[in-house]
């Protein structure tokens, strides 16, 4: 266990006595400090606070590159007792969402891209002669995951019913009754050619052409509405995914051996598992095709381009978030409200789950199952990287042989640890009433309260505060307690009245002792008034 103590001057604790001051802080409003290694230490001291007063926002994090670190955390008091706040009560809870079935199986398919090998250079093969792409009414046999752990592979019989200029879409030859109409998948084609290819390609890069037919394409078929069965399917199930293997030197041949993504289809009456509307399909399935087409660039420039390793997990999925966000964006910016809220109302959902409780969250992760809290999280990093340091970085994060941590630190030139700890300020300080941020803690896309307080108040049933993060908040004896992972921060907002003494914190193990080497331990700090 992890413990951040806060105590009136003089009367820190660490272990069985008090520790040294390692450091001092003295902030003026809006200024911010990170602090980790020798500085956090022992005690780092805050002054005693003038007739104004003082208020900070103070974020307890695990500012690690290393994937998956884990502990128990406290923001507690070693002065007289006084009233506290408790992160773990009813207004503070700690509970996460269970993992559904569709984040196992799309993190299991991202890992087991991790696991592909490498093609040797003398190994590799020129490319093929250019093909044809196919025709409308040709027909296919593909390989298609035949199990959430992809451990079988079903043969399915398919008809090319949609070809333009980047995408050509098949249907399963065997789709439930009331499914789609030609109409739907001309204009689900048209809406790919024409919108999510060119702003998949602009931000993130080209993707590969292994079988030379000029087109990517998108096999529409029941068994991905298989592979979460009733009563699962109620709430969570695959809308659609790629798979690496599909691309990789020496394996695809016995998968599809090209450029193929896939989508459910309607099915009303529920005759393969749940039963998913076509109006409903039809919503998601773009969503899904711009999701998974950053999958198959990121596969494409990493894996294939630069004979390099498949992206990490959670960067992963955190840029192919920020792909539906910027087709949101492009739709809000011509007016189409309505067109726009599919890809953007996901990521609000999940960044809602990461926000109401981010020190139970893990963050940097390359391991299985995780959540949509973590993807929320992972969205919202990727758009202040992307408002930060502009969209030629983000797509120099794809375009590259390196990944994770190492691949972020290096396109924007900044410590890992930096770039945590300023996000983690700036989801909250952005918009914050009577602050004005500094520009580098700041969002420029979103005013985030005023977001999530429109959707508060459209479902205040899903999206229940109107901004999801709530510091603890007191005098410098509060005490928080909570879990924190790689990432992710307990927050807290401590408050000196007029004239209010000197304090310190020391961010410490339960027992006294250091933290975990690998776990970054950082103090995020920014005085608010």
């Amino acid at each position: 266990m992890a413990v951040l103590l806060v105590a009136c001057d003089g009367g820190g604790r660490g272990g069985t006595g008090p520790l040294p001051i390692s450091a001092s802080v003295s902030l003026g409003p809006t200024e911010f400090a990170l602090l980790r290694g020798s500085a956090i230490s022992g005690r780092v001291q805050f002054p005693a606070a003038d007739a104004s007063g003082a208020q900070y926002l103070v974020v307890a994090q695990f500012a690690t590159a290393v994937h998956d670190v884990e502990a128990s955390v406290q923001l507690t008091s070693g002065a007289a007792p006084t009233a506290s706040v408790v992160a773990g009560s009813p207004a503070f809870s700690l509970t996460q969402l269970p993992t559904g079935a569709a984040e196992r199986f799309h993190e299991l398919l991202r890992r087991k891209e991790r696991g592909l090998r490498r093609a040797p250079a003398e190994s590799r093969q020129a490319p093929p002669a250019p093909a044809a792409p196919p025709v409308v009414g040709s027909q296919r046999t593909f390989k298609v995951c035949g199990n959430l752990q992809c451990s079988t592979l079903a043969n399915v019989p398919a008809t090319a019913m949609y070809v333009g200029s980047h995408a050509a879409i098949f249907l399963d030859d065997s789709v439930p009754p009331d499914g789609f109409t030609q109409a739907d998948l001309d204009d689900m084609g048209a809406v790919f050619d024409a919108t999510l290819y060119p702003i998949d390609v602009a931000a993130f890069g080209a993707e590969s052409d292994i079988d030379a037919n000029g087109v990517v394409i998108i096999l529409l078929t029941r068994k991905v509405n298989a592979l979460v069965p009733k009563p699962e399917c109620a709430t969570s199930f695959v809308t659609g995914y790629f798979f690496g293997a599909d691309l990789a030197p020496g394996i695809a041949p016995s998968y599809n051996n090209g450029e193929v993504f896939y989508g459910f289809v309607p099915d009303p009456t529920g005759q393969v598992a749940c039963d998913f509307s076509r109006d409903l399909v039809r919503a998601l399935l773009p969503v899904t095709f711009v999701h998974e087409f950053q999958h198959m660039i990121s596969f494409n420039q990493h894996f294939l381009v630069r004979n390099g390793d498949a992206e990490v997990l959670w960067l992963n999925e955190a840029l192919s978030h920020l792909a539906e966000e910027l087709v949101g964006l492009h739709y809000d910016s011509l007016g189409q409200t309505a067109t726009a809220q599919p890809y953007l109302r996901g990521n609000f959902y999940n960044a809602f789950q990461y926000l109401r409780d981010p020190n139970a969250t893990v963050m940097v992760s390359d391991s299985p199952p995780g959540s949509l809290a973590s993807r929320g999280g992972g969205w919202l990093f990727a758009r202040y990287l992307a408002d930060r340091f502009g969209p030629t970085a983000i797509r120099s994060m794809v375009t590259t042989n390196r990944v994770g941590a190492a691949n972020v630190a290096f396109v924007t030139g900044t410590d890992f640890s930096d770039l945590l700890g300023r996000w983690a300020l700036a989801v909250y300080v952005t918009d914050l009433p009577s602050f004005t941020a500094p520009d580098t803690l700041r969002y420029e896309t979103w005013s985030f309260r005023e977001a999530f307080a429109a959707l508060n108040a459209q479902t205040p049933s899903v999206f229940t505060r109107p901004y999801p993060l709530v510091p603890a908040s007191g005098n410098p004896s509060a005490t928080v307690s909570g879990v924190v992972m790689s990432g992710s921060g307990v927050y807290a907002v401590l408050t000196q009245p007029s004239g209010g003494v000197a304090f310190d914190l020391s961010f410490r193990t339960a027992s006294g002792g250091a933290l975990p080497s690998n776990a970054a331990g950082q103090l995020a700090i920014v005085r608010i008034r």
